[in-house]
């Protein structure tokens, strides 16, 4: 079942001019948009956690038509688009225990729902390809493998050789890089409700569905450990970073979490780089945009009701604040909840303020508010409904990455089980060259260094960074040379 990202299309065409090389490739020089450029959404849960909710849209290009109240989720709700199915799935949490399909390409409606286990608790899913998925559970032991459309169950992981002491792992927000499904684990004292020790990651072998041992020196099987406990935040993969991206929340109150980034091919964490300490709160949600420039949920240490919203932006090279967008000064209890960025570099923030809830939409450039969208209820959580960061907006390709880089057709193409990819350099650069999937992940490291200018190629063999054989599909291949980029699809048959 795959989508065909088809609505709000608009039409828009490009001239192509090709240059021969001395060795018979053809370059295309001008940047190619495709046949047409989708609209791109915010799709938007809203609830008044008790009685109502619902989720609505907005178009993310100005002046940024609204559907509000769309049709109804479960009152705690978070929502993840797969961009290659062309799919938002809704997890509805907390007393609901279900899956919820809703198709952008039938207006949003919802075509399709699935229990995923009463009293589970369900927390994320994630799409390993069109007919698996993976959904942790927050009350059980097990993560769920299920068919993605019928929630058909596939298998199911167990994950209590990394729980804590109550055997319970409280799997929470999940991430696929590298052929591995990464699974933050709160380690929660059901008890108390106070994390027990420091948070950690599972990781598991897509290919095989079974956990891996990330330190083989240690007894029995080790996830990642982190420096800080309560990994609490949706969990955020940085192709520009290469690394995964959560806030840990610690403990309520207590200024003893921060955002902590993670390798997700040395399996390990790479640290804390900015402290609730330093940004004076509890930290509930945070991303980082680009190289270094951060933005974080932080909730005042006070108690409740006293316990006040800001969002603020922070450098997460030298793990200082930066500024504050944006402060709640009134009200009962924090009011800000989930923020996102789309590929206009323009963050969304859901501010549950009790008098005029709504979005509130900054320039990430230069931090200033642009706008404010009433989506009828108070917003909890947004995901954006758009091609992954690394195809830059276009909605296609784009082959020509500046004067100084253009990357040629790989041939053969179709292709299997290799191809060649030809690009040329005005002058010597360090270049970096992966592939990725239409999930925008990566699948394998293809170049990393410096090449001469003039013409290069590289080839792929067809096979990940895990050395197992890539599935027959489309893939994307970027090119990075200096600060310029170009990115072109690629076709490998069966």
């Amino acid at each position: 079942m795959t989508g065909g990202r088809g609505i709000g299309r608009t039409t828009c065409t490009a001239t192509l001019l090709f240059l021969v090389s001395v060795s018979g490739i053809p370059f295309e020089e001008a940047e190619i948009q495709g046949d047409g450029v989708d609209q791109d959404y915010a799709f938007v849960l809203t609830t008044d956690f008790w009685s109502a909710a619902y989720y609505s849209t907005i178009e993310v290009e100005p002046p940024r038509d609204t559907q509000v109240s769309i049709s109804p989720v479960s009152t705690d709700a978070v929502a993840h688009y797969d961009y290659g199915e062309d799919m938002v799935f809704v997890v509805n949490r907390y007393l609901a225990d279900n899956i919820q399909l809703v198709d952008p390409n039938q207006d949003f409606a919802t075509v399709g729902q699935y229990s995923v286990g009463n009293g589970s608790n369900p927390h994320d899913i994630r799409l390993a390809s069109a007919d698996k998925a993976y959904v942790s559970r927050f009350e059980w032991t097990t993560l769920l493998v299920v068919h993605p459309f019928t929630g058909a169950i596939l298998d199911s992981i167990d994950l209590s050789p990394v729980a804590d002491a109550d055997g319970i792992p409280e799997m929470d927000r999940m991430e696929i890089v590298d052929g591995k499904l990464f699974v933050t684990l709160s380690n929660i004292d059901h008890t108390t409700w106070e994390p027990v020790g420091p948070g950690k990651v599972a990781v598991i072998d897509v290919a095989a569905d079974t956990l891996i041992d990330v330190d083989p020196a240690t007894g029995g099987i080790q996830p990642i450990v982190l420096q800080c406990s309560n990994p609490y935040s949706e969990l955020r993969y940085s192709t520009e970073r290469g690394e995964l991206i959560v806030a840990c929340l610690g403990s309520w109150g207590v200024l003893d979490g921060g955002v902590e980034v993670i390798d997700p091919f040395a399996l390990e964490s790479n640290g804390v780089v900015i402290s609730e300490a330093d940004l004076g709160g509890d930290v509930t949600d945070a991303l980082i945009w680009g190289g270094g420039k951060g933005y974080g949920v932080v909730l005042d240490s006070a108690p409740w009701p006293d316990n006040y919203a800001r969002l603020v932006s922070f450098n997460a090279t030298s793990g200082t604040v930066i500024d504050t967008l944006a402060a709640q000064t009134s009200g009962v209890g924090s009011s800000m909840a989930g923020i996102e960025i789309n590929t206009r570099g323009e963050l969304y923030l859901c501010d549950r303020d009790a008098v005029s809830p709504g979005i509130r939409i900054f320039d990430a450039s230069t931090d200033t508010e642009i706008d404010m969208i009433d989506v009828g209820l108070p917003p909890y959580d947004i995901a954006f409904v758009q091609a992954p960061y690394f195809l830059r907006v276009t909605g296609g390709e784009t082959q020509n990455g500046g004067a100084g880089c253009v990357l040629g057709q790989n041939y053969p193409n179709p292709f299997n089980p290799e191809t060649v990819i030809p690009f040329r350099l005005e002058e010597g650069t360090r270049v970096e060259m992966a592939i990725y999937d239409i999930r925008g992940r990566r699948v394998a490291r293809l170049a990393e260094g410096w090449f001469p200018a003039g013409e290069s190629s590289v080839r792929w063999s067809g096979k990940d960074d895990s050395g197992h054989d890539a599935s027959p599909g489309v893939y994307f291949c970027r090119l990075r040379a200096g600060s310029q980029e170009a990115t072109r699809k690629i076709l490998m048959v069966q």
